[in-house]
């Protein structure tokens, strides 16, 4: 990895020049570079034996989701804010249309009830599902409603998101109160990215203790602290792969 590194890094190199850089003495490196070369990720140049990448390295580049790149570095963020004020929270991304819950802190919570979330697909009528419309065009949000609209997804009118949305950006924050369970309330925020990663975080807790407004009050600078931080990875994560 250190030699392919060395070579994405500068373009075509000699082997002398490899050793020189990685500290590996001659015989390793040429030995490293026929395996690479046989398997396919480096070719050798006939006039000078400088080595160079193949585009092999760029179809496992390409296989690389740029959401996994997210999860592994917004992990320790989510886990901070439930440290932080014990209520857990999810993080969902807008997969094909559909909101998908890709990480949760449930487990780490001493107040929920959900164990299991992760995978679980959540509505436009959710605090995740609003915080994400928050963050789309008009266009894209037509075609969302389309999408929900086709898989028999109840889902409010167009002028009626338009104005819960009109709320919510003046608020800062989406929220809701029994959309997906009867028992729980949660607020939440969106985030987007350059390569068309849009996603949000909410905060869940019991409705009968607190209400959006108040949690809002305790707890949406946790909230704002953890989605700018998921930002940054994002928008770091999204230039590290072009």
């Amino acid at each position: 990895m250190a030699l392919i590194e060395e070579v994405a890094r500068h373009g075509w190199t000699k082997p002398a020049e490899l050793s020189a850089r990685t500290g590996f003495n001659r015989s390793s490196i040429y030995r490293l570079l026929e395996t690479l070369s046989e398997l396919g990720y480096v070719i050798r140049r006939d006039d000078d034996g400088a080595v160079g990448l193949t585009s092999r390295i760029r179809e496992i580049a390409d296989g690389v989701r740029r959401d996994e790149i997210i999860l592994t570095k917004a992990r320790p963020l989510l886990t901070a804010l439930t440290n932080t004020i014990q209520w857990p929270s999810d993080l969902a991304l807008l997969n094909c249309g559909v909101v998908t819950i890709q990480e949760s802190t449930h487990r780490l919570s001493p107040f929920t009830f959900h164990r299991a979330t992760v995978r679980q697909e959540r509505s436009l009528s959710t605090a995740l599902g609003r915080a994400i419309m928050m963050m789309l065009t008009p266009e894209e949000l037509d075609i969302l409603i389309d999408i929900a609209v086709s898989r028999s997804i109840e889902t409010p009118t167009r002028t009626k998101i338009d104005d819960l949305l009109q709320t919510y950006q003046h608020a800062g924050y989406a929220s809701a109160a029994g959309a997906h369970d009867e028992n729980v309330s949660a607020i939440a925020m969106g985030f987007r990215g350059r390569n068309q990663i849009i996603g949000s975080v909410n905060i869940v807790f019991f409705r009968r203790v607190l209400t959006p407004t108040v949690a809002a009050e305790r707890y949406l600078p946790a909230l704002q602290e953890c989605v700018s931080g998921i930002q940054a990875i994002l928008l770091d994560s999204t230039e590290a792969v072009k």
